[in-house]
């Protein structure tokens, strides 16, 4: 049954002087559950300045218009606002979510601090940095924060979120799921808890019930953008591409220019019209494996040798790539030589390139220090960051130590996942390692 508060008008609401955090998270959630209230909402959007106008400052009506763009869920577009505002515990708490949101977790730790130095006894505020110091790592820091949150709002959704995530992100996972439960004992329907339980499922692959829990998130509003990509992620394993093509038009009917939607919806389209045949991936894999196979490994004569190392083949996909002018250009390189490669290649199933000369190679990114970068740096596709994070591959080199095979042993990953993963390395100058 909505309340008087959930039926006031958003422009009375937005116009007050103070705005108690609390309201403002649950706005979120009331705006979304109405198409008639999110209209109402965008179109008074529009008119901001005239209903922020009565506030007590233009810093205050700037803020007040980044907090309609939160409520939105248009965080990209209320971040610089919020970033420009002086300092006040409505613009610390927007802020520091929004780095949440987009994953600048360090960044949300700084910003939600001075929102607890502002207002320590706002559950919202202490949950929320709890949980940003927990995405930061800060385990110990997070650990006494909890604690202390844990004997003040005792029986908090939002407190018992932070906990399991707590527990969750070093890897406690039943400690974890008892939190979440809890959490949603204290609220039923609590989104977060309910979100991480499905997506414990999913890494633990139960995805009969990952899918009952996405499911049941799904009906929620706000949208919870993760929960569709994920969910999409699974029909798509399951072979409903058309299903999953709806998950991720969802997202896009909230957020047109949500880039990995776009990316997915894209890809789940495609996969409709398309057969896939295993055993031609199969194939693939086997041709992949043989072209990386170091030629220092294979017994050739001394003359070939010398030959290989004049044309900086290192590979047997290397050597497929040269074509007979190019070895019959070496001093002393002769026909006899010429057949004993071609004759190497014929026994792989290969021959030499028969298109001339290729074009230099376009210089490969310097290497530098890549193998400490995260994967979390760049973007994924929904499938791939599951294995990532099934066999704990954090970094660069942790993905280094991996072979192709090893991967695509892990259900559901395919050789599409596989070129997806080699054109990222390659931009950065790195391979994964030979089978």
């Amino acid at each position: 049954m909505p309340t008087a508060e959930d039926t006031a008008s958003l422009k009375d609401v937005f116009s007050t002087e103070d705005l108690p955090i609390v309201r403002i998270v649950d706005l979120r959630r009331t705006v979304h559950t109405s198409i008639e209230r999110r209209d109402e909402l965008e179109t008074l959007l529009e008119s901001a300045a005239d209903v922020t106008k009565k506030l007590s400052s233009e810093n205050k009506a700037e803020t007040r218009r980044a907090t309609m763009l939160w409520v939105l869920g248009r965080v990209e577009d209320a971040v610089p606002i919020l970033e420009k505002a002086r300092g006040s515990k409505e613009k610390s708490y927007l802020l520091g979510v929004s780095y949440l949101d987009l994953g600048r977790a360090q960044d949300a730790v700084a910003q939600l601090k001075d929102a607890l130095d502002a207002d320590s006894g706002d559950a919202c505020i202490v949950a929320s940095y709890a949980e940003a110091l927990v995405r930061a790592g800060q385990y110990e820091d997070a650990e006494k924060q909890l604690e202390r949150a844990g004997k003040k709002f005792d029986g908090n959704a939002e407190v018992l979120y932070a906990r399991g995530l707590w527990h969750d992100m070093q890897g406690f996972r039943t400690k974890a799921i008892e939190a979440y439960e809890a959490a949603m004992e204290a609220e039923p329907g609590h989104a977060r808890s309910l979100f991480r339980l499905a997506y414990t499922c999913d890494l633990l692959g139960d995805d009969a019930r990952a899918m009952e829990l996405y499911e049941q998130l799904r009906k929620m509003r706000p949208l919870h953008v993760n929960t569709m990509l994920n969910l999409g992620v699974i029909y798509e394993d399951r072979g409903e591409f058309d299903k999953a093509a709806d998950c991720f038009r969802s997202v896009l009917d909230y957020f047109p220019t949500h880039a990995r939607a776009q990316l997915y919806h894209r890809d789940a389209t495609a996969s409709l019209n398309m057969y896939y045949d295993e055993d031609a991936a199969r194939r693939e894999l086997k041709v992949i494996q043989v072209l990386s196979q170091p030629l220092a490994e294979m017994q050739f004569s001394q003359r070939v040798r010398s030959g290989l190392q004049n044309l900086g083949c290192k590979t047997i996909g290397d050597l497929a790539a040269k074509s007979e002018d190019e070895f019959l250009e070496i001093p002393n390189f002769g026909k006899t030589s010429l057949k004993e490669i071609k004759d190497f290649l014929a026994s792989k199933g290969l021959s030499l390139s028969t298109g001339g000369k290729p074009a230099a190679p376009a210089p490969a990114a310097p290497v530098g220090n890549v193998e400490g970068k995260q994967l979390t740096d760049f973007e994924w596709s929904g499938r791939i960051r599951k294995i990532f994070e099934r066999f704990n591959i954090m970094t660069v080199g942790d993905l280094l130590k991996r072979s192709e095979s090893e991967l695509l042993a892990s259900k559901n990953l395919g050789i599409t996942s596989i070129k997806e993963i080699r054109r990222k390395l390659g931009t950065l100058g790195v391979a994964m390692r030979p089978e």
